[in-house]
């Protein structure tokens, strides 16, 4: 009886529905997605390379351009160019291009 509930538990890890999931997210070690359209200057900073000028500098920018219609264009931002921009590539998302509240996400 005991293997049985092992395997359930199991499972349900791998599908993504037991808890423990989400308190593997919380390991810095696996940095969630920020939605650079909807972060505030707070949850930029959590992206490698971007303190406190930068995140400000993005939404600065967000603000009087419009939503980032693709990754790249991350690099049009003052003080963060394309290296930088191009190492960011894979933990930022573009979500919806309608205003709305901030967020993270974990997913693509």
């Amino acid at each position: 009886m005991g293997r049985s509930w092992v395997g359930i538990g199991a499972a349900l890890l791998l599908l993504g529905l037991y808890p423990g999931k989400e308190m593997a997210r919380a390991d810095p070690l696996l940095p969630a997605m920020v939605n650079i359209n909807t972060a505030d200057a707070q949850q930029l900073q959590d992206l490698p390379g971007i303190g406190a000028r930068r995140a400000e500098a993005i939404v600065a920018f967000r603000a009087a351009h419009g939503p980032f219609p693709g990754k790249a264009a991350l690099a049009a931002v003052p003080g963060v160019g394309p290296k930088l921009a191009a190492r960011l590539r894979g933990l930022i998302v573009l979500g919806p291009l309608l205003p709305g509240p901030t967020a993270r996400i974990t997913s693509e």
